[in-house]
Order: C-alpha cells, then sequence, then structure tokens
C-alpha cells in the first residue's frame, strides 16, 4: 500500500505537468526564480500538487503501520477524486487510480493498528506545512489581488498564519472572488487541520492515560473496591486515597463525574464480571457497594459471589431498611444503614438518653459471618 500511495502521489504531479505541456530545462532556468516558476500552475492546480506530495510523505508511517497515516492518507485520497470530478469536471486515470487506492485502504484497515504520538505528531505537523505552503503560494500567485498586494514571503506567511488560525485582522483584504474562494477554502482547511490533530493528538494522550491506569490497577492487592456512584461513594474513596490506601472505584462512564480525575477509575458495568475482574477482585481487601438503589447492590452482590477465587470482605450499603432482611440473604460481610443510624440517635436525643460509643457502632453496623 505505501508503494502505491507513492506511485499514485506521482503519478497526480506527473499528470499535472503533463497536461500543461511543460517541459522543463532545469539547468537553463532552475526554478531560481520561484514565483515565475510558480506561473507553470495554474491555482487550482497547487492543492493537487501540494495533496501528492504530503501522500507521498505518508507512506513512510503507513509502511509503519500507523493508523493516523492511514485516516489522513483517506482523507487526502478522497479530496483528490472530489476536485478531480467536482472542480476540474474531469474524470481521468488519475481519478480512477485514487479512487481504487482509498477501497483498497478501506478494505486492509486492520493492517494499520499502530498509534504512535511520534507518528501523530509527524503527521500533524506534515498536514500544517502543506497547507502553510498552499496559502502562501496561493497568496503569492493571486498577490495582486489584494488590497495590499501580497508581494513578498514575509507578507504571505503572515496572511496565511492569519487565515488558518481564523484571527482575521482585516488588513490584508480579498477584492475578487477568486482571492475571496482561495481564503474561504484556506479558512476552512485551517480549522479542518488544526481541530483533527488536537483531536487525535490529545485522544492518544487519552487512551495513554487509560493505559497507566490500567497497568496501576493491574498491580494493586489488599486493595479497597469502591462500587456505585453516589456522594458516599466518590467521599469514601477520596478519603481513603487521602489515607495512601489502594482503592479503585468502580461505576458506569456516564456517572464518573463522582470522583476525582486522579481517581483510580474503572468504567463499566459492576454488574458484569469482566468489570469486576478489570478492578482486579481476586486480589482485593474490601469491596463496598455504595449504590443509591437496594436492587442494584443486591445485584452486585450476587455478581461478586459468582467470581472465582475471591476472597474480598463484603460491605453493602442499606438505603430503605424494609430491604434490610433480603439483603442480609447474601450474607455480606457488613451491613450498613444511615437510615437505622440516623432514626436511633435522634431518638435517644429527644428522649434524654445518653448515647455511647458502643451503641452508635452497634447501630452503624450490623454484622453477618459467612457461613
Amino acid at each position: 500500500m505505501s508503494l502505491l500511495l507513492i506511485c499514485n502521489g506521482l503519478f497526480i504531479i506527473y499528470s499535472i505537468l503533463l497536461s500543461r505541456g511543460v517541459y522543463l530545462d532545469w539547468e537553463v532556468h532552475g526554478f531560481s526564480a520561484w514565483l515565475k516558476s510558480l506561473g507553470i500552475l495554474k491555482l487550482l492546480d497547487i492543492p493537487k500538487v501540494l495533496l501528492a506530495c504530503a501522500l507521498i510523505l505518508l507512506s513512510i508511517f503507513m509502511y509503519l503501520g500507523a493508523r493516523i497515516a492511514w485516516c489522513v492518507s483517506l482523507i487526502l485520497l478522497a479530496t483528490v477524486v472530489f476536485l478531480d470530478v467536482a472542480v476540474y469536471k474531469e474524470i481521468g486515470t488519475q481519478a480512477y487510480c485514487s479512487f481504487a487506492l482509498g477501497i483498497g485502504l478501506l478494505i486492509s484497515w486492520r493492517a494499520f493498528p499502530h498509534h504512535s504520538l511520534t507518528s501523530a505528531g509527524f503527521v500533524a505537523f506534515i498536514c500544517i506545512i502543506s497547507l502553510l505552503s498552499f496559502s502562501m503560494l496561493g497568496s503569492l500567485y493571486i498577490g495582486e489581488e489584494f488590497k495590499p498586494h501580497i508581494t513578498s514571503l514575509m507578507d504571505a506567511f503572515y496572511f496565511s498564519i492569519v487565515c488558518m488560525t481564523t484571527l482575521g485582522f482585516g488588513d490584508i483584504v480579498p477584492i475578487t472572488s477568486n482571492s475571496r474562494i482561495f481564503t474561504l477554502t484556506v479558512v476552512i482547511l485551517g480549522i479542518t487541520v488544526f481541530t483533527t490533530s488536537i483531536v487525535y493528538v490529545m485522544g492518544f494522550l487519552a487512551r495513554g492515560t487509560r493505559d497507566i491506569v490500567k497497568k496501576r490497577i493491574a498491580k494493586m492487592h489488599n486493595h479497597f473496591i469502591i462500587i456505585g456512584s453516589s456522594v458516599l461513594a466518590s467521599q469514601l474513596e477520596k478519603g481513603l486515597r487521602e489515607q495512601g490506601k489502594p482503592v479503585i472505584a468502580i461505576c458506569s462512564d456516564k456517572n464518573n463525574a463522582f470522583y476525582d480525575a486522579s481517581a483510580n477509575i474503572v468504567e463499566g458495568d459492576p454488574t458484569n464480571i469482566k468489570t469486576l475482574q478489570a478492578a482486579n477482585i481476586s486480589r482485593a481487601n474490601w469491596v463496598a457497594t455504595l449504590s443509591e438503589s437496594d436492587a442494584e447492590n443486591t445485584f452486585i452482590l450476587l455478581t461478586i459471589q459468582e467470581c472465582p477465587e475471591t476472597s474480598a470482605k463484603l460491605i453493602t450499603i442499606i438505603n430503605k431498611d424494609e430491604n434490610r432482611d433480603k439483603i442480609s440473604r447474601l450474607r455480606p460481610d457488613m451491613l450498613f444503614s444511615l437510615a437505622s443510624l440516623g432514626k436511633e440517635i435522634m431518638m435517644k436525643v429527644l428522649c434524654d438518653e445518653s448515647i455511647k460509643s458502643s451503641d452508635v457502632t452497634d447501630l452503624l453496623l450490623n454484622k453477618y459471618l459467612k457461613s
């Protein structure tokens, strides 16, 4: 695929030069006068030449199996086909070759599995440099169609950066239809290139962070597992972490906002055995089910008991006292009831009875030994 990509890029450049009837004498002209040399191309030929050069450079990372190179190459090939069909209105051999190569890339997507920050950064660099080159060459090519005229490399570079970053100071203004269309093209491509590059790099960093968390969780033993998306669960996890205890929180991906960014979080359904295994439950010391639903806590306890080689102690919260007997049948090591605690303490206060620490302990924790 990499070799085909190189051949396609060279064929694009060759087709453009051949269509212009250009025969270059490099020894005589030498392209020393770059602006004069640029005159061999029409304005709409410039992006195709740059696209071809980008495809040739991307072939290096395609050979290494980089997923971002595959993705960007696919987009560039689609752009080449679009230019031939919609802009040039010429469907020739080169357009068919680009289309066929794009189909081939789609079919062979499994051959490009690698994600690398280096590859992502370099591909983003290629895209930005290509767009910058297109913007500079194009603005110089039609420099007289701007007010004031763009006549130097510095002016072209300044105008290109202003357009690509969508700053738009307004000191250089397009005054013709061609220059306005060209400026809009640079702005749209600039937004696309910068957004795609930033999103991919940030996505790679996020995946890297998740991989680090997974490796850290895999090494944990005698740790605490907090299950649930509630204020109590988040505060307990934070308290254990502040005391230097190894702790993992399990919650659904839409409810992880309850926990701090520095927490070790396993996202998923806690009633799924694979989610519990991802939290290394077989080596855990304590598991606390602190969901705000007694039914969910019950299903979580049942799932934990189905996990093989699990010796962790179980503590669960009771949200409604009428569910105490039902949950106790699952024989958790501890039942935790805030409602009972609050009721009994308030009754003692209202009846002017003394409150002993042993009474609070008995009310707070209802212990059941596993058979």
